[in-house]
């Protein structure tokens, strides 16, 4: 739990960012493997991992930031632009890269399916870094877990300390936080098997069941995120319908599975080729 890994001449090097910047270069590493193995340009990659990079960062900013504007930022907002520190919600950055991705898709005149699926392979494993990154910061800590071998402690004044403290629950002057669970460690290691099962059905059904590859990164990572979110403790803003926002988000992405599983099931009994 380091957020600032090392400070050379007044310089910061995050963790949080650090583990970002290894996730993009290690996704674009394999998509370009991936691109070579099943056909399409390399080239490509870059322009995809771009658009990736940016919509991302800025679609989970903006939302964590509308999620913590009157706690974190009505009073400073030029923090939010200090991205690198934490504070990104991953729902936001993949809906603000799906609407970036079909425009894409249309300006190239490429199946939507086609190019989700190359694309979505990846997610998880970014998304795997991301999570590594929130672990060493200390944010999306998870809730009390008593005398479990797998609880871990955070140093002080980091967020779940701070809000142990908050509530009561151990002194300013503790030398750590109680056991919480690991829940960034939890999601980072599913993340990175939905990543190889991923890597698996593209490689397997890509050509033949387009789209089926989309249908199991939604219906993996939103079973995925759901039931971690229930061992989450951090703030996550309003609820809806008593769930967290992205326990409802990922309601709304595994039906949005079970859709395309229909779709491509129906395009498949009528031999249908259109996306």
């Amino acid at each position: 739990m380091h957020s600032v890994l090392i400070e050379i001449l007044g310089l910061k090097i995050q963790s949080y960012g650090l583990c970002m910047a290894v996730g993009f270069i290690l996704c674009y590493w394999f998509a370009r493997k991936l691109a070579k193995l099943s056909g399409r340009r390399p080239e490509e990659v870059d322009t995809l991992i771009l658009m990736a990079a940016v919509t991302g960062v800025i679609g989970a900013r903006i939302v964590f930031v509308a999620q913590n504007w009157a706690t974190e930022f009505a009073a400073n907002p030029m923090r939010i632009f200090a991205f690198w520190e934490g504070g990104l919600v991953f729902y936001g950055g993949l809906l603000l890269a799906i609407v970036a991705f079909i425009v894409y898709a249309k300006m190239k005149g490429e199946r939507i399916f086609s190019l989700g699926d190359f694309c979505l392979v990846f997610v998880p494993l970014g998304h795997a870094f991301g999570r590594l990154g929130c672990f060493m910061h200390g944010c999306c800590y998870g809730a009390l877990c008593g005398d479990s071998a797998l609880g871990v402690c955070f140093p002080p004044r980091s967020p779940a300390f701070m809000n142990q403290v908050a509530q009561g629950l151990i002194s300013p002057y503790a030398l750590k936080s109680l056991p919480v669970w690991p829940t960034q460690l939890f999601e980072a290691a599913g993340c990175l098997l939905l990543f190889g099962a991923l890597w698996w059905v593209y490689r397997k059904w890509a050509k033949t069941l387009p789209g089926l590859t989309v249908a199991c990164y939604s219906l993996g990572y939103a079973l995925l995120r759901f039931v971690g979110e229930c061992l989450r403790d951090d703030p996550r803003g309003a609820t809806v319908l008593k769930m967290s926002f992205s326990q409802a988000i990922s309601v709304g992405l595994a039906a949005f599975g079970l859709v395309v599983i229909g779709i491509i099931l129906w395009e498949h009994r009528n031999g249908s080729k259109s996306a």
